[in-house]
Protein backbone atom coordinates (compact mmCIF):
# COMPACT_ATOMS: atom_id res chain seq x y z
CA UNK A 1 0.00 0.00 0.00
CA UNK A 2 1.36 3.38 -0.96
CA UNK A 3 1.35 6.38 1.35
CA UNK A 4 0.66 9.63 -0.48
CA UNK A 5 1.65 13.12 0.63
CA UNK A 6 -0.08 16.40 -0.21
CA UNK A 7 2.37 18.31 -2.36
CA UNK A 8 2.98 21.95 -1.43
CA UNK A 9 6.01 22.81 -3.50
CA UNK A 10 9.01 20.93 -4.88
CA UNK A 11 11.00 19.56 -1.96
CA UNK A 12 8.36 20.44 0.63
CA UNK A 13 5.38 18.56 2.08
CA UNK A 14 2.71 19.13 4.64
CA UNK A 15 2.69 16.87 7.65
CA UNK A 16 -0.43 15.05 6.52
CA UNK A 17 -0.40 11.57 4.98
CA UNK A 18 -3.32 9.68 3.46
CA UNK A 19 -3.59 5.93 3.09
CA UNK A 20 -6.92 4.63 1.77
CA UNK A 21 -9.02 6.70 4.15
CA UNK A 22 -6.56 6.96 7.05
CA UNK A 23 -4.93 10.32 7.73
CA UNK A 24 -1.60 10.80 9.51
CA UNK A 25 -1.09 14.30 10.88
CA UNK A 26 2.09 15.68 12.41
CA UNK A 27 1.43 17.28 15.81
CA UNK A 28 3.40 18.71 18.73
CA UNK A 29 3.47 15.28 20.40
CA UNK A 30 4.20 13.12 17.35
CA UNK A 31 1.57 11.69 14.98
CA UNK A 32 -2.21 11.59 15.08
CA UNK A 33 -3.88 8.76 13.16
CA UNK A 34 -7.39 9.86 12.13
CA UNK A 35 -9.78 7.05 11.24
CA UNK A 36 -12.80 7.47 8.93
CA UNK A 37 -16.05 6.93 10.80
CA UNK A 38 -17.94 5.42 7.85
CA UNK A 39 -16.02 2.11 7.61
CA UNK A 40 -16.86 -1.24 9.20
CA UNK A 41 -14.65 -2.46 12.03
CA UNK A 42 -13.21 -5.14 9.77
CA UNK A 43 -12.37 -2.71 6.96
CA UNK A 44 -10.92 -0.20 9.40
CA UNK A 45 -8.71 -2.78 11.07
CA UNK A 46 -7.39 -3.88 7.67
CA UNK A 47 -6.52 -0.27 6.76
CA UNK A 48 -4.61 0.15 10.00
CA UNK A 49 -2.90 -3.23 9.73
CA UNK A 50 -1.83 -2.60 6.12
CA UNK A 51 -0.37 0.83 6.89
CA UNK A 52 3.29 0.45 5.84
CA UNK A 53 6.02 0.69 8.46
CA UNK A 54 7.56 3.66 6.64
CA UNK A 55 4.49 5.69 7.57
CA UNK A 56 5.80 5.63 11.13
CA UNK A 57 9.28 6.68 10.02
CA UNK A 58 8.11 10.27 10.52
CA UNK A 59 9.36 12.24 13.49
CA UNK A 60 7.28 10.60 16.17
CA UNK A 61 8.07 12.79 19.13
CA UNK A 62 6.55 11.07 22.17
CA UNK A 63 4.18 8.73 20.36
CA UNK A 64 0.89 8.56 18.46
CA UNK A 65 -2.75 9.40 19.13
CA UNK A 66 -5.61 7.36 17.66
CA UNK A 67 -8.58 9.53 16.71
CA UNK A 68 -11.70 7.49 15.88
CA UNK A 69 -13.86 10.63 15.49
CA UNK A 70 -17.56 9.74 16.03
CA UNK A 71 -17.35 6.00 15.53
CA UNK A 72 -18.21 3.65 18.42
CA UNK A 73 -15.41 1.36 19.63
CA UNK A 74 -16.49 -2.01 20.98
CA UNK A 75 -14.36 -4.05 23.36
CA UNK A 76 -13.76 -6.57 20.58
CA UNK A 77 -12.58 -3.86 18.17
CA UNK A 78 -10.25 -2.30 20.76
CA UNK A 79 -8.76 -5.72 21.52
CA UNK A 80 -8.21 -6.44 17.83
CA UNK A 81 -6.48 -3.08 17.33
CA UNK A 82 -4.15 -3.83 20.24
CA UNK A 83 -3.34 -7.38 19.17
CA UNK A 84 -3.25 -6.74 15.43
CA UNK A 85 -1.32 -3.45 15.27
CA UNK A 86 -0.30 -1.70 18.49
CA UNK A 87 1.54 -4.55 20.19
CA UNK A 88 3.17 -6.10 17.06
CA UNK A 89 4.43 -2.70 15.84
CA UNK A 90 5.39 -1.65 19.42
CA UNK A 91 3.62 1.69 19.01
CA UNK A 92 3.45 4.11 21.93
CA UNK A 93 -0.21 5.23 22.01
CA UNK A 94 -0.63 8.43 24.00
CA UNK A 95 -4.42 8.67 23.71
CA UNK A 96 -7.53 7.06 22.23
CA UNK A 97 -9.94 9.77 21.08
CA UNK A 98 -13.61 9.38 20.17
CA UNK A 99 -16.64 11.65 20.46
CA UNK A 100 -18.85 8.61 21.09
CA UNK A 101 -19.60 8.89 24.83
CA UNK A 102 -20.02 5.15 25.50
CA UNK A 103 -16.76 4.33 23.73
CA UNK A 104 -14.88 7.10 25.53
CA UNK A 105 -16.18 5.85 28.87
CA UNK A 106 -15.23 2.26 27.98
CA UNK A 107 -11.69 3.27 27.02
CA UNK A 108 -11.30 5.44 30.12
CA UNK A 109 -12.43 2.63 32.42
CA UNK A 110 -9.89 0.34 30.74
CA UNK A 111 -7.12 2.75 31.77
CA UNK A 112 -6.53 4.45 28.40
CA UNK A 113 -6.04 8.21 28.13
CA UNK A 114 -9.00 9.74 26.26
CA UNK A 115 -7.87 13.38 26.06
CA UNK A 116 -5.41 15.21 23.83
CA UNK A 117 -1.78 15.02 25.06
CA UNK A 118 -0.45 18.14 26.73
CA UNK A 119 2.15 20.34 25.08
CA UNK A 120 5.66 18.90 25.19
CA UNK A 121 7.02 21.76 27.26
CA UNK A 122 3.98 22.89 29.27
CA UNK A 123 5.73 22.15 32.56
CA UNK A 124 8.89 24.12 31.80
CA UNK A 125 10.18 26.23 34.68
CA UNK A 126 9.68 29.95 34.19
CA UNK A 127 13.17 30.80 35.41
CA UNK A 128 14.87 28.24 33.17
CA UNK A 129 17.32 29.71 30.60
CA UNK A 130 15.79 30.06 27.15
CA UNK A 131 18.87 28.75 25.35
CA UNK A 132 20.86 25.56 25.85
CA UNK A 133 24.35 25.27 24.37
CA UNK A 134 25.81 21.81 23.82
CA UNK A 135 29.59 21.77 23.41
CA UNK A 136 29.77 18.29 21.90
CA UNK A 137 28.33 16.19 19.09
CA UNK A 138 25.31 13.94 19.64
CA UNK A 139 25.72 10.27 18.75
CA UNK A 140 23.09 7.80 17.55
CA UNK A 141 20.60 7.08 20.32
CA UNK A 142 21.18 10.36 22.17
CA UNK A 143 18.15 12.60 22.65
CA UNK A 144 17.98 16.27 23.67
CA UNK A 145 14.68 17.95 24.60
CA UNK A 146 14.50 21.57 25.74
CA UNK A 147 11.94 24.35 26.30
CA UNK A 148 13.85 27.02 24.38
CA UNK A 149 16.52 27.37 21.70
CA UNK A 150 19.22 24.71 21.30
CA UNK A 151 22.70 25.42 19.92
CA UNK A 152 24.77 22.35 19.10
CA UNK A 153 28.47 23.16 18.71
CA UNK A 154 29.12 19.86 16.96
CA UNK A 155 27.48 17.29 14.71
CA UNK A 156 23.99 15.81 15.05
CA UNK A 157 24.74 12.30 13.86
CA UNK A 158 22.22 9.94 12.28
CA UNK A 159 19.99 8.39 14.94
CA UNK A 160 20.38 11.36 17.33
CA UNK A 161 17.47 13.73 18.06
CA UNK A 162 16.83 17.31 19.16
CA UNK A 163 13.34 18.48 20.17
CA UNK A 164 13.08 22.17 21.05
CA UNK A 165 10.24 24.61 21.65
CA UNK A 166 12.43 27.29 20.05
CA UNK A 167 14.96 27.29 17.22
CA UNK A 168 17.73 24.75 16.63
CA UNK A 169 21.24 25.67 15.48
CA UNK A 170 23.60 22.86 14.44
CA UNK A 171 27.06 24.28 13.79
CA UNK A 172 28.29 21.00 12.33
CA UNK A 173 26.58 18.37 10.14
CA UNK A 174 22.84 17.84 10.62
CA UNK A 175 22.20 14.16 9.89
CA UNK A 176 19.81 13.25 12.71
CA UNK A 177 16.25 14.30 13.56
CA UNK A 178 15.35 17.89 14.46
CA UNK A 179 11.93 19.16 15.58
CA UNK A 180 11.91 22.90 16.26
CA UNK A 181 8.87 24.78 17.57
CA UNK A 182 7.45 21.74 19.36
CA UNK A 183 4.86 23.74 21.28
CA UNK A 184 3.70 25.89 18.38
CA UNK A 185 5.82 29.02 18.94
CA UNK A 186 5.97 31.15 15.78
CA UNK A 187 9.13 32.55 14.25
CA UNK A 188 11.46 29.63 14.99
CA UNK A 189 13.97 28.23 12.53
CA UNK A 190 16.54 25.49 11.96
CA UNK A 191 20.07 26.50 10.96
CA UNK A 192 22.95 24.20 10.09
CA UNK A 193 26.38 24.38 8.49
CA UNK A 194 25.75 21.19 6.50
CA UNK A 195 22.25 19.83 5.87
CA UNK A 196 22.33 16.03 5.53
CA UNK A 197 19.04 14.99 7.16
CA UNK A 198 16.32 12.86 5.63
CA UNK A 199 13.54 14.48 7.65
CA UNK A 200 12.89 17.78 9.38
CA UNK A 201 9.99 19.31 11.27
CA UNK A 202 9.16 22.83 12.38
CA UNK A 203 5.95 23.07 14.37
CA UNK A 204 3.44 20.78 12.68
CA UNK A 205 5.03 21.05 9.24
CA UNK A 206 7.10 18.12 8.02
CA UNK A 207 9.62 17.87 5.22
CA UNK A 208 10.75 14.37 4.26
CA UNK A 209 11.16 14.67 0.47
CA UNK A 210 14.16 16.95 0.20
CA UNK A 211 15.73 18.47 -2.88
CA UNK A 212 19.40 17.57 -3.42
CA UNK A 213 19.93 21.27 -4.06
CA UNK A 214 20.51 21.81 -0.33
CA UNK A 215 22.45 18.61 0.39
CA UNK A 216 25.59 19.32 2.44
CA UNK A 217 24.96 23.06 2.13
CA UNK A 218 24.71 25.66 4.93
CA UNK A 219 21.00 26.48 5.20
CA UNK A 220 18.44 28.32 7.29
CA UNK A 221 14.98 26.76 7.30
CA UNK A 222 11.86 28.65 8.32
CA UNK A 223 8.14 27.91 8.41
CA UNK A 224 6.14 29.89 5.88
CA UNK A 225 2.44 29.77 4.99
CA UNK A 226 2.94 27.15 2.27
CA UNK A 227 5.39 24.91 4.15
CA UNK A 228 9.09 24.84 4.97
CA UNK A 229 11.31 27.33 3.17
CA UNK A 230 15.04 26.62 2.61
CA UNK A 231 17.52 29.46 2.12
CA UNK A 232 21.27 29.58 1.96
CA UNK A 233 22.90 30.47 5.28
CA UNK A 234 25.64 33.03 4.87
CA UNK A 235 27.70 35.02 7.34
CA UNK A 236 26.24 38.25 6.01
Amino acid sequence: MNTEYDEVESGKTESVSKASGLKLKGTHFGIKVVFPDDHTDKALLKLFTDLPDEAYALPLGRGIVLDFQARPCSERFITRVLRGVIWPKKLNVLAWLTTDEDSSKRLNEAGFCVTEPQECFASAKLNEPRCRILHHSLRSGQHEEYSGDVILAGHLNEGAEIFASGSVYVLGRLKGLVHAGCNGIDGVCVVTASFEARQLRIGDSLCDQLSMKWWKKPVIITLEEDGLLFREWTSQ
